[in-house]
């Protein structure tokens, strides 16, 4: 067995393998087959995914270490302290190749005659053009401020760049922190439209403008992440709307958690850093040294920028196949047969053509709907106004609590409720994670009911990066199944008893260690069958130790996990049955599918808005589907088996904990074979052969029995 620097006994540590995945984001930026400027947006991806890090996951470990820094981690066996110590290892690995990248595709930008140049490289001319835009413009906007007994030491904005700056008179030695103007771009653009500056070395050059009279010892750049998952505790005698907005305000003020400094470690500013480190209460395992430019998020806009000069060093525009079936027409194919599509290869407009066709069909009474992360100008959320404008019943569960975005849905909940709606918060203490949405007709003196069920949020900007599946039915079980589950989270009533779907907290994992537990006796008794989930974590020790038992009786299992996988493949005698892939691409893996095959053409298949994560089985409100057999199904299968077959850009778990890519000459891209298959939904129904590939069961024991 492979030592590893990841775990210590059978399970991986959650947040190291995050990191790993991020890492994998950041190798995307190394990848020829990806544009040039789409290389740089996956460094700008990477930076905004460590935030969210540093910002979630990473204030909690710090917490535990400080609270019980003896207490160990269940899976692992680690200290907090030893945690966040290899953490740090980790993410410095991982900060050294995304600038290892960066300045690589700088450089080739310049092939183009894109320069992001230092004010060292700029020409007299040039010179004399930043002189006069700092003198004219960003003079008047900058502002430093003392750090001494005089002045209270500032609350300095989250996640933005600021200059740390000491200076000297005689033998005083006195410091500052100069806060970047929010309102100019990080990169200025010069008139000759080709050449690039940082405003931060501008200013930084025009320091002894700043402090007239001193001396400029040493200067550097910082940025601070704080703590954004404060503990939210609900109060059932006040209103969760008013809670909320006490809520945000109060999470403004979360300690910090990590300090990033640009450039390398040097003695003449160490005891500056270390001061600034005292100030912000951070340790040294809580600095990190980036070696260039601080948050490259700034990136997003640059690659926006010059992607209208340099369409070809972009992704080629892709829109998904637009279902043809639109208003009536498309009601009554979902009479006829489950419809399940696959998104962004099939539009996401039909679930909006869906719901538009609902709020304005006169035979609409009822719409009821789950709603967690919503678009800027959504949509779906004006169709709904524009169904209670005309009468009909609409019920909206909002999740306020979804994180980062609790201001948006405050905003969308005035809206709704000002336009009539019914909106509901869901269950005490639960996250409504579910996407659930139901429109119920009446037809003369028939009522008619159609359900949909995705894996995606209901917001038309991501689904277009966002690979998801959503699936309609008016198949009775479906529908009542999701009548009860709305009156139960609307209302007063016990826990319904579900014909169909399956629903946590327990539910799901209930639903999966059954599932699991019939794979392994059938394949104990026939030697046939198979398990493929594919999801965004997996990281539930109560289904990992499931799926171990059901690797220890032979059954072959494939696992598509795209981030956090706590699960350790290839332990003798414990999991050398299962193999765990993961797939970064051009869109976000993001759908939630899990199989089990009793032969190689039966399959039972589930989709859901759950990844299996102990908060999502324990402490969510989500839903499972399972897809019925015909055509949805047949379409679902072909997609997982394309998913297998990837071997472009799936990387494979081993038993260290590393991924590595795979190295056989087979160039096959999932995210490639949908985008050049996309085609109407009668026409997307394709057999395995299509793939050139051999049939499940085979094809995982090839693979496991090669290893």
């Amino acid at each position: 067995m492979e030592v590893s620097e990841f775990t210590s006994l059978n399970y991986y540590h959650r947040d190291l393998s995050w990191l790993l995945f991020n890492r994998r984001v950041i190798h995307e930026a190394n990848d020829p087959s990806n544009p040039l400027l789409e290389q740089l947006r996956f460094l700008a991806i990477a930076s905004n995914n460590l935030d969210e890090f540093f910002m979630v996951r990473v204030p909690s470990i710090q917490s535990l270490a400080r609270l019980q820094p003896k207490a160990k981690d269940a899976r692992t066996g680690w200290t907090q302290e030893e945690v966040l110590f290899k953490l740090y290892e980790i993410n410095l690995n991982n900060t050294r190749l995304q600038y290892q990248y960066f300045n690589q595709i700088i450089e080739d930008l310049a092939q183009h005659q894109q320069f992001v140049k230092s004010v060292d490289e700029l020409s007299e001319t040039q010179l004399q053009e930043v002189d006069r835009f700092f003198y004219e413009l960003l003079l008047p906007a900058v502002t430093p401020i003392g750090l001494d007994a005089y002045h209270a030491f500032p609350k300095l904005a989250e996640k933005k760049v600021h200059i740390f700056v000491q200076v000297r008179q005689e033998n005083r030695i006195e410091r500052a922190v100069i806060p970047l103007p929010l309102l100019f771009s990080r990169l200025h653009q010069l008139a000759d439209e080709q050449t690039y500056l940082l405003v931060e070395e501008l200013i930084t050059k025009h320091l002894p403008e700043l402090f007239v009279g001193w001396e400029i010892d040493h200067s550097f750049c910082f940025r601070i992440t704080y703590d954004k998952d404060l503990e939210f505790r609900e109060d059932t005698d006040e209103k969760l709307f008013t809670q909320m907005e006490e809520y945000i305000v109060e999470r403004s003020k979360g300690l910090p958690s990590r300090l990033e400094i640009s450039g390398t470690w040097s003695k003449e500013i160490e005891e500056s850093v270390l001061i600034l480190a005292d100030l912000l209460q951070l340790k040294a395992r809580d600095l990190y040294w980036v070696p260039g430019p601080l948050d490259l998020t700034f990136l997003f806009p640059f690659v926006d920028t010059l992607a209208k000069e340099f369409p070809g060093l972009v992704f080629p525009r892709f829109t998904g196949n637009t279902y043809k079936e639109k208003g009536p027409q498309l009601f009554q194919a979902i009479e006829k047969n489950d419809l399940l599509f696959h998104h962004p290869y099939d539009s996401f407009e039909v679930v909006l053509n869906f719901l538009e066709a609902a709020a304005e069909d006169p035979n609409t009474i009822a719409i009821k709907q789950t709603l967690y992360r919503m678009a800027p100008h959504s949509r779906v959320v004006k169709a709904l106004k524009k169904a209670a404008a005309k009468g009909k019943q609409v019920t909206v569960l909002v999740e306020l609590k979804a994180r980062f975005d609790e201001e948006n849905n405050l905003h969308w909940v005035q809206e709704l409720e000002e336009a009539g709606c019914y909106v509901s918060y869901g269950l005490h203490q639960l996250k409504t994670h579910s996407k659930a949405l139901l429109v119920v007709k009446k037809e003369g003196r028939q009522v008619k009911q159609y359900a949909h069920f995705g894996t995606g949020n209901y917001n038309e900007k991501t689904s277009a990066i966002y690979t998801d599946i959503s699936l309609f039915t008016a198949k009775k079980e479906y529908v009542e199944d999701i009548t009860a589950f709305f009156n139960y989270l609307s209302g007063y009533r016990e826990v319904p008893y579900y014909q169909k779907i399956a629903v946590s907290p327990n539910g799901i994992q209930h639903k999966l260690l059954e599932k699991i537990e019939d794979t392994m006796t059938h394949y104990q008794q026939t030697k046939q069958g198979a398990i493929c989930f594919k999801m965004n974590s997996l990281t539930d020790k109560v289904v990992i130790n499931k799926l171990y038992e059901a690797s220890q009786v032979g059954v072959p299992i494939h696992l598509i996990v795209r981030g956090a996988c706590c699960l350790k493949p290839g332990i003798p005698h414990l999991s050398e049955a299962i193999e765990v892939t993961s797939i970064v691409g051009r869109f976000l893996e993001h759908s939630r599918i899990y199989a089990f095959y009793t032969s190689e053409e039966d399959a039972e298949v589930w989709i859901s808005s759950a990844d299996i994560m102990t908060r999502n089985m324990l402490h969510r409100i989500e839903i499972a589907t399972p897809v019925e057999k015909g055509p949805a199904l047949d379409k679902l299968l072909t997609v997982l088996d394309a998913f297998k077959k990837d071997r472009k850009k799936a990387y494979l778990l081993t038993e260290s904990g590393h991924f590595r890519r795979f190295t056989e000459d087979n160039s096959f891209s999932s995210q490639d074979y949908f985008m050049t298959n996309s085609q109407p939904q009668s026409e997307m129904i394709l057999p395995f052969q299509t793939l050139d590939n051999p049939n499940l069961l085979s094809k995982i024991r090839k693979i496991w029995q090669s290893h």
